[in-house]
């Protein structure tokens, strides 16, 4: 499948959009973003706090869950952690936490290029359909140029689908580290639970990916599935499609 280069440097989307946080510091960087998030009550608040960049036509907020297809779906608001909401309830009930379902609507991620355009960062924290997104990315026709998408068990096999969309580069960035880092371009402290920086301001080389899976299996978890991280620490997986003059460690 030939993959066109028909990305907008300006556009982000945010998939799993949650208090904002992160769609907050794309904005102060001068971007455009497309931030999706199905918990009703989140995009309210983001409506509220974001008020003049949706007015400004700089934010877009999509009440909505992505999906393997349009159309709508039940979802569940974890009603003690609404990081953890979701459509899989095993995902937002665990820990016999409190869940009230919805009825939301779904898209896809096709959907939401052909409505949006193909952002130049796709950010992917989704609570337990990454694989979903990941799937769509695969069978897409044109691609972000960078992407990210939180570990959540299952790292081997989203390192392997990015490879086979194309993305050579790799980076692997503590969470629970991201709340002591900041962005002085633009007077931007992250905050705890946030994403953090993106693409190239990310610290360290890109990898290629067989360093990326020796790096991942002696930091995260083990080939068999042996967790290696202690529990305080969790990841996300940044990929990038191009790789630039700090190039891959062997």
């Amino acid at each position: 499948m030939t993959v066109l280069e028909t990305t907008d440097p300006q556009l982000v989307f945010d998939l799993g959009m949650n208090n904002g946080d992160d769609t907050d510091y794309y904005l102060k960087r001068g971007l455009r973003v497309v931030a999706l998030e199905a918990n009703p009550a989140l995009c309210r608040h983001a409506e509220m706090r974001f008020a003049e960049a949706i007015h400004d036509q700089r934010l877009v907020v999509v009440h909505a869950a992505i999906w393997s297809q349009t159309g709508e779906t039940r979802f569940f608001v974890n009603l003690d952690n609404d990081h953890w909401s979701s459509i899989d309830i095993g995902w937002a009930g665990r820990d016999d936490s409190r869940c009230k379902e919805i009825m939301v609507r779904c898209c896809t991620l096709p959907e939401l290029f052909k409505t949006y355009g193909v952002p130049h960062y796709l950010k992917i924290d989704v609570e337990g359909v990454d694989t979903i997104v990941l799937d769509q990315l695969l069978s897409a026709t044109a691609r972000p140029d960078y992407v990210s998408v939180e570990d959540c068990r299952f790292g081997y096999d989203y390192l392997a689908s990015l490879a086979a969309s194309g993305y050579t580069g790799f980076k692997l960035l503590d969470q629970s580290t991201v709340a002591g880092l900041s962005d002085d371009t633009v007077g931007h402290a992250f905050p705890p639970g946030s994403s953090g920086p993106l693409g190239e301001e990310i610290a360290g080389d890109w990898l290629d990916y067989d360093a990326m899976i020796d790096l991942y299996s002696r930091t995260v978890r083990t080939r068999n599935g042996q967790r290696l991280a202690p529990r305080t620490h969790w990841w996300d997986i940044h990929a990038s499609r191009t790789m630039t003059s700090r190039e891959t460690q062997k």
